[in-house]
């Protein structure tokens, strides 16, 4: 099956916009540790507050060293940036 020209634009001007976003994220944020592709906005953050209105859910790993869980970013709108993240 072709990739017909109405959706292969829209996979085009989607990946340009993934660039963009990705590049201001690594210019303003700490997501050196975060899975970008798990990106989604929540109304409600959990876990414990963090500094300038983040927070941070995490949990230890097995092996007690290693970390993961969800980290949370306020929006100008109320809500927040979500994004999946381990270290």
């Amino acid at each position: 099956m072709t990739i017909p020209k109405e959706v292969r634009g829209k996979i085009e001007q989607k990946l340009k916009l993934d660039e963009e976003i990705k590049d201001w994220m690594n210019e303003n944020l700490d997501i050196e540790y975060c899975v970008y592709n798990t990106m989604k906005i929540q109304d409600n953050p959990s876990g414990e507050e963090q500094l300038d209105g983040e927070w941070c859910d995490q949990t230890t790993g097995y092996l007690g060293d290693d970390f993961y869980g969800h980290y949370y970013w306020p929006m100008d709108n109320g809500k927040y940036l979500c994004m999946y993240f381990e270290c």
